[in-house]
């Protein structure tokens, strides 16, 4: 019997041994699960930053900004001789379509600015100008644009040029930095960036007389101000010429 006895109190002590391992082993088991929620979130979702654009009410950095890019603009410029014209129709929704023209001309090599865009679309809502500025070292302007907007049953795209249309909206892009803009805002008291407006609607009233906009489209600006677009085909061309010389349109 005392063989017997042994024998018990044996397999007692190796459950009271297994009893205690098990004690030990939850909370390493517990910290495992837990600390695990903790490491995946950071690995497959990624912080996601989001920049929000305030075009009604920009800070007074951003104004200078915007202030500071417009003022570097060229005030006599030179262009190369080479220019683009281009024309064409796009469709913006069933049964409505878009005609556009563009303008395109690049600076002189030792000029800051690479290239000067001018484009003028119209659907049968809204008639819009846009006139884009590329710098040449992006570190310092990728792109300055000055746009204005006009009700197309209002007036025809061609007044866009006869008259100067103040601008409505300027944007400047950089490098490595954040877009910063101004555009008018219904309902918005604006009145301390009106010197921002007035300084734009400046710059694209003496840059279409540069440009000779009213010589360089006037075939194109016909067809641009044709009552529809529907079943218009677009057209485009390119040319060595100088800009002395009249842009030829394709025929349509």
């Amino acid at each position: 019997m005392y063989w017997l006895r042994c024998f018990c109190t044996l397999c007692s002590k190796i459950r009271f041994v297994r009893a205690i391992f098990q004690l030990l082993l939850i909370p390493t088991v517990a910290l495992t699960q837990t600390s695990q929620p903790n490491t995946k979130p950071s690995d497959q979702n990624p912080p996601v930053k989001v920049n929000i654009l305030n075009v009604c009410t920009p800070r007074a950095e951003e104004q200078k900004e915007l202030s500071a890019a417009m003022s570097r603009l060229p005030k006599a410029p030179v262009f190369a001789k080479d220019f683009e014209i281009s024309r064409g129709v796009s469709t913006i929704e069933e049964g409505k379509n878009s005609k556009y023209l563009r303008f395109l001309r690049e600076f002189k090599s030792d000029s800051p600015l690479a290239t000067i865009q001018y484009s003028l679309s119209a659907d049968p809502a809204n008639t819009i100008e846009t006139l884009v500025f590329r710098g040449r070292e992006v570190k310092d302007l990728l792109a300055l644009s000055i746009e204005d907007k006009l009700s197309t049953s209002a007036s025809k795209p061609s007044t866009v040029i006869q008259s100067d249309t103040p601008a409505s909206r300027v944007r400047v892009e950089r490098a490595g930095k954040t877009t910063v803009g101004l555009a008018r805002c219904e309902g918005v008291d604006q009145s301390k960036y009106e010197p921002i407006f007035a300084q734009a609607s400046t710059v694209l009233a003496d840059y279409r007389r540069w440009l000779r906009l009213k010589t360089m489209l006037a075939s194109d600006m016909a067809w641009l101000s044709a009552a529809s677009a529907t079943g218009s085909r677009s057209g485009r061309q390119t040319s060595p010429n100088t800009a002395s010389s009249p842009a030829q349109s394709t025929p349509h």
